[in-house]
Formats: C-alpha cells, structure tokens, sequence
C-alpha cells in the first residue's frame, strides 16, 4: 500500500513554487527598473558646475561706486562730486603725516580713492546687524577652535612644573632656568644667573671707570677734570 504522505506534500510543495516564482519575477523588475533611468530623473535638469562657475553672478565691485569700477588708479575724475572736498584731503595728509598730491590729477586719484573707500564702508554699514551678538575679537568659534583655546591642567603642566615650594606657607616660586653661571653670594652660597639677562656688563659702555665704578665728568676743557665725581655701581646690591 503506498504511504499517503507524497499526495499530502504536493499542494504544499506547488504553493511554495508558485510563491519562489512570484519573488524572482518581483526582483528582475526591481533589478531593471534600477538600471533604466526613472520618469523623475529624466525630467530632473543636469547642471555642469563648470558652467555654472563660468558665469559670476555677483562681484564685491557692486560694493563700489561705477566711477570707482574702471580703476581706483584712474586718471579721469569721478562721475559724481566727491564726497571729501581738497581742503579736507589736505587736513587729513597732514593729520597722517603723508606728501601732499604733487599736482591736480594725483589729487583726483587720491579723491577718488577715498571716495570709493566711503561708498565700501557705507555699504558695510548697511548691513541688518539686529540680534546679532558683535563678537568682541575675531576669534574661531568653531568646536576644534574652543577646545583649542580651552587652557586645561595640560597645558599649565609644564608651567607648573618649572615651579618650586618654598617656606612654611609653601609659597611657589619659579625656578630660574637657561645656562647659568655661577657669582657668589651671602653665606658662600652660589646662586645662577640667566644668561644674557643678568651677566651683562654693565660697566661695559663707560666712557671712562674705576674699579666697578664709572666716572662722569661734568664741565668744559680743562675745568672736566677738577669738577669730576666718580658714580658707583654695586652688582650686588
């Protein structure tokens, strides 16, 4: 008698085909839909950046005045009357320490410089500044900025490691570091000196000394030499 299990097992086995054969057809469409371009992007407009950057649509010259647009340097006077007048470009040369303009068209250029400058500034000053906080000193503010300018223990570390205690209170003092050389002093105790710093001579660009003194003579002609006095200078004092 033959066992009833294969009749039981095909309708199961059929609906799992049919189910495998529904998943592959979905997933050839997918994988061809993928590959073909969509309705939306082929409506979608393709921008050449290059193109778009061959083209300015905006110059800081739009700052400036059109007189000021052809050349600051420009030997031709302004379309417009400045707005500093020749007395007041002569006050403010002489206020800077600066030449006066040499002749009448160097007068111009230096008109028309300024006034270009003025017409930058205005616009500057035009600017919408509501709500917004001035900064008190152009800093960076970005994240990796602050952290960098963030003073930690880190960073005083070396600092506070050039420090000693000293006394009962435990007071810190800083060591006194560089080459050093060696001068004594109360009790036979040697006690360094930077160098540069504290060797100097200075006795060195006296005119005339003696010993560790260095003689000042006041006077004229002969009479220097009677009128003389002698002015010292104690290096350890």
């Amino acid at each position: 008698m033959a066992s009833p299990w294969p009749c039981r097992a095909l309708p199961r086995l059929a609906g799992t085909l049919r189910l495998l054969s529904r998943q592959t057809g979905q997933t050839r469409q997918s994988s061809s839909s993928s590959s073909q371009p969509s309705h939306h992007d082929a409506h979608r407009p393709q921008h050449d950046p290059y193109a778009l950057l061959s083209k300015p649509t905006w110059s800081v010259r739009t700052l400036l005045p059109p007189s000021a647009s052809r050349s600051p340097s420009s030997s031709q006077p302004p379309q417009k009357e400045p707005s500093i007048t020749p007395d007041q470009l002569s006050h403010l040369l002489r206020l800077s320490a600066l030449p006066q303009p040499a002749d009448d068209a160097e007068a111009r250029r230096m008109l028309a410089d300024l006034d270009a400058q003025l017409h930058f500034v205005r616009d500057v000053q035009r600017v919408d500044t509501d709500g917004v906080d001035p900064l008190p000193s152009i800093r960076d503010e970005t994240p990796a900025g602050l952290r960098e300018a963030t003073v930690t223990v880190d960073t005083l570390r070396h600092a506070l490691a050039e420090e000693e205690v000293v006394g009962r209170c435990r007071r810190p003092r800083r060591r006194r570091t560089g080459t050093a050389t060696t001068s004594g002093g109360k009790g036979g105790q040697g006690q360094k000196q930077i160098e540069g710093v504290e060797d100097w001579d200075v006795l060195g660009c006296a005119a005339e000394k003696v010993g560790r003194y260095f003689v000042v003579r006041s006077g004229k002609g002969a009479a220097a030499t009677s009128n003389g006095f002698v002015e010292g200078f104690d290096r350890g004092s």
